[in-house]
C-alpha cells in the first residue's frame, strides 16, 4: 500500500507540474495581449495559443480533480 501511495504522490507530482507549466503559457499569452504594437495578425494567434491553453487547463484540472477526489 505504500508503494501504491508512492506512485499516486509521483503522479500527482507531474499533474501538479504541469498545471504550473500551463498556467504560466496561458500568462505569458494573456501578458502579451497587453503589448500595444501588436498587428491584427499578432494579436489573433496570440487569442488562439490562449486558447488552446485553456483548453488544455480544463483537462489538466479535469483529471487533477478526479485524483484528488480519490484521496
Amino acid at each position: 500500500m505504500n508503494e501504491q501511495n508512492s506512485v499516486s504522490a509521483d503522479s500527482m507530482s507531474v499533474l501538479f507540474e504541469e498545471l504550473e507549466q500551463e498556467c504560466m503559457t496561458a500568462i505569458r499569452y494573456i501578458e502579451a495581449l497587453k503589448l500595444r504594437e501588436l498587428s491584427g495578425d499578432q494579436k489573433e494567434d496570440i487569442l488562439g495559443e490562449l486558447s488552446a491553453s485553456i483548453t488544455h487547463l480544463k483537462i489538466q484540472t479535469k483529471e487533477l480533480d478526479k485524483r484528488l477526489e480519490k484521496l
